[in-house]
């Protein structure tokens, strides 16, 4: 399931789209400022050479900032996240409600 269903799915249904519209530039936001971020640490380590081997030191540097983040991350979740969903103790609860006749099409299925 998309991540973000939660998210754009508000108590008020009236909502949801200035959600979207929250979550999206959060991400776009998110991801520039991550960018710029790894881009300087990737600059500060190069300096003012410019032989390929002091590029590749740099870049090394911001992946490996990178792939750090990304551990982190992954033991935060582990830890903060539940390990499974309740148990559903009523069967008709967890069975979805039929549309009212009005909400209905009408004729055959296509």
């Amino acid at each position: 399931m998309y991540s973000g269903a939660s998210t754009v799915q508000p108590e008020c249904p009236h909502e949801a789209g200035m959600a979207s519209g929250v979550l999206n530039s959060s991400r776009q936001l998110g991801g520039c400022i991550g960018l710029a971020a790894l881009a300087t640490i990737a600059a500060h380590r190069t300096g003012t050479a410019t032989d390929p081997a002091a590029l590749n030191d740099g870049y090394a540097l911001s992946l490996a900032v990178t792939a750090a983040l990304f551990v982190l991350a992954a033991v935060v979740a582990a830890c903060v996240l539940p390990r499974r969903r309740a148990a559903v103790t009523d069967p008709r609860a967890a069975a979805p409600t039929p549309a009212p006749a009005r909400d209905r099409l009408e004729g055959t299925p296509s």
